[in-house]
């Protein structure tokens, strides 16, 4: 009885040769369709060939030697296509050859395999338990050892390529804290970053303060801008209203409360302001340099990462973090301006 392997091997080979007479009887067919093309262009010359001769009475010399020349253009074309159908029959004859080689080898090759086989089950009949089962184990060996050898050879194969190498890049991940200190601004869209005043910003109210109190107590709400200061600048606006607690009126023991509410805006002279991430890092700009000034105190920074420049953030944020500052993200969306008021929050940098 043959084992699997063998069984599996005369399917393969059984496959190929399906394949193989598949593609030979593809030729085949081409080879019958340009046969059959190249008969009616050999019909369809040898036509237009009477017609020109029986017009060759009442025709000019131009008109002669044009259809001579179209003449001698089909006759060329016939010729074209009968060497390419000589070619196509050559292939086929060529393709034909070789399936019957290997069909003849496959079956010499099976023959011997089952006359081996044969005279190996009667040597092996022919010995005692002890001698039949010393053969089998033998035999299992070799089958075993052959596994082993085309194994080996695979392995070879693979560890002979160049392997695939997929980095990951870890970025450390730090709990957030509020920032209760001063720190950085900086702006990030349209994937230009540039710093924004705030503290210069906020001293430019401090000279007018004085004069904003004394219009706050004749109104109740003032606006008053500030700068241009490194390409912005602040709105301050001042509302003056009642605590929803609050009495009014002259009756003795009431008290009126006033809340003072403050709203800035930090609004950017133009869109375009800033230099690109990649550029900003450079060590000849000025972000870079103002960022080395301020490496010893470490100040947090605070982003205002708008959505059209989260690419250009990833590059920006690593650097920030190897140069040893927290990083607060504040998303903007794009109508969304930089600014703070009492109901806002405060940022968390990590």
């Amino acid at each position: 009885m043959r084992p699997d392997r063998y069984q599996e091997e005369e399917s393969s080979q059984d496959s190929f040769l399906d394949v193989v007479a598949n593609v030979v009887g593809v030729l085949i067919i081409l080879v019958m369709l340009v046969g059959m093309q190249a008969s009616r262009s050999l019909l369809l010359a040898e036509s237009e060939s009477n017609e020109s001769a029986t017009n060759l009475t009442g025709g000019t010399p131009e008109e002669l030697q044009e259809l001579k020349s179209e003449l001698e253009s089909a006759i060329l074309q016939v010729k074209s296509e009968e060497r390419s159908v000589t070619e196509l029959v050559t292939k086929y004859t060529r393709i034909s050859h070789e399936a019957d080689g290997q069909d003849h080898q496959r079956v010499e090759l099976a023959m011997h395999r089952s006359l081996i086989e044969e005279d190996l089950e009667r040597r092996r009949e022919q010995l005692d338990a002890g001698s039949r089962r010393e053969f089998d184990v033998q035999r299992q060996l070799l089958q075993s050892q052959i596994k082993l050898d085309e194994l080996t050879q695979e392995q070879l194969s693979l560890t002979s390529r160049a392997p695939e190498v997929e980095e990951i890049e870890c970025v450390p991940t730090p709990l957030a804290k509020e920032m209760d200190v001063p720190s950085i601004h900086l702006r990030l869209r349209k994937g230009l970053v540039s710093i924004v005043p705030v503290e210069q910003l906020r001293e430019e109210f401090q000279f007018q303060s004085e004069n904003i109190r004394r219009r706050l107590q004749s109104s109740s709400h003032v606006e008053e801008t500030f700068g241009p200061i490194d390409g912005y600048r602040a709105k301050f606006t001042f509302l003056r209203r009642r605590s929803a607690g609050s009495s009014v009126g002259n009756i003795a023991g009431r008290v009126r409360e006033n809340v003072l509410e403050t709203y800035i805006e930090f609004l950017p002279i133009s869109d375009e302001i800033g230099q690109s991430v990649e550029r900003a890092l450079m060590p000849d700009s000025s972000l870079y340099a103002f960022l080395q000034s301020q490496r010893r105190q470490s100040p947090p920074i605070d982003v205002w990462l708008y959505t059209d420049s989260f690419d250009e953030f990833r590059p920006l944020k690593r650097a920030l973090w190897e140069m040893g500052f927290s990083v607060a993200t504040r998303p903007m969306r794009p109508q969304d301006t930089i600014g703070a008021s009492p109901y806002g929050s405060k940022s968390a940098a990590q």
